[in-house]
Formats: structure tokens, C-alpha cells, sequence
């Protein structure tokens, strides 16, 4: 036995590798749920400025799947905070669609001639 084992009884090399692989995992959750923050932000920024309105569906939900995968990862507060912040993203870019005129899409405006008619 060397010096180092004889304190405690135990080696320390497990209990390292187990320290090891809570840290990556932490690491990989924290960078999950950055990556959830910076697509739904970044679609409802340019629902916001450039009126693009499907795109911040997607990115909403993009982001509450990864603040979900983040939370089940470890990391606690920043996947629900990644969950909260996606569905709010979600919600202004609808409100910017349905209130702004002229971002969201042209489907509201009627057609110069109805359809069917007999007007021609």
C-alpha cells in the first residue's frame, strides 16, 4: 500500500472519475440550456425586427425542448428559467404578429375581387 491509501481506506481515483463525470454533465446541461435561451431570443428578436412571424414558434419550442433536456441534464434553475423565457419569446412574437400591422403575414386583408363571384 502506498502512503496516500492508508488515511481513509479508499484510493480516490473512483470517486474522481464520479466528480469528473458530474462536472461534464453539469457542463453540457448549462450549455444546453444557453444554446434554448439563444434560439428563442434570437427568433422573437427577429420577429420583432424583421417581422418574420412563424420562425418564433419554432424557435420558442426549440428553446422549451432543450429547457427541458437542461433541467433533466441538472441544471435546475437555468432549464426552468430556459422554459420560462422560450414560452415568453413565444408569446411577444405572436403579439407582435397579431397587433402590429404589417408583420405577420397578409392573410387577413380580403382580395380585390371576390372569389366565385360574378363581377368580373
Amino acid at each position: 500500500m502506498s502512503e496516500r491509501d492508508t488515511g481513509s481506506g479508499r484510493t480516490g481515483g473512483g470517486e474522481d472519475l464520479e466528480a469528473r463525470a458530474e462536472n461534464a454533465k453539469s457542463g453540457v446541461a448549462t450549455l444546453v440550456c444557453a444554446l434554448g435561451l439563444v434560439i428563442a431570443l434570437g427568433s422573437a428578436v427577429a420577429t420583432i425586427f424583421v417581422g418574420v412571424g412563424v420562425d418564433v414558434i419554432s424557435g420558442g419550442a426549440i428553446g422549451v425542448g432543450l429547457g427541458i433536456l437542461g433541467y433533466f441534464l441538472g441544471a435546475g434553475r437555468l432549464g426552468v428559467a430556459t422554459i420560462v423565457v422560450s414560452i415568453l419569446a413565444m408569446f411577444a412574437g405572436l403579439l407582435v404578429n397579431q397587433v402590429i400591422p404589417g408583420v405577420g403575414g397578409d392573410d387577413r386583408e380580403l382580395p380585390a375581387r371576390e372569389p366565385g363571384s360574378s363581377e368580373g
